[in-house]
């Protein structure tokens, strides 16, 4: 029984500046995402809504289409 949370690209786009990085720990700071400390959730990333910043995404699953959305923006998965 995985824990994951589910966030669109639009919620990611209103709430990160560019050249931030988004991890489980910093949706759960910007409350894209909740979570305690000791459950930390699985992250996936869909892509409703457009992305137009340089983000680096760490610990978090794509889909297909997010996956493309960050690439093209240069931004950086890890």
């Amino acid at each position: 029984d995985k824990n994951v949370a589910i966030v669109n690209l639009e919620a990611i786009e209103k709430k990160f500046q560019d050249g931030e990085v988004v991890n489980p720990t910093t949706l759960i700071q910007k409350r894209l995402v909740y979570g305690a400390k000791s459950k930390i959730p699985q992250i996936k990333v869909f892509g409703k809504g457009s992305l137009t910043k340089k983000l680096t995404f760490e610990s978090c699953i794509f889909s297909k289409s997010a996956r493309e959305a960050v690439e093209k923006v240069g931004g950086k998965i890890i």
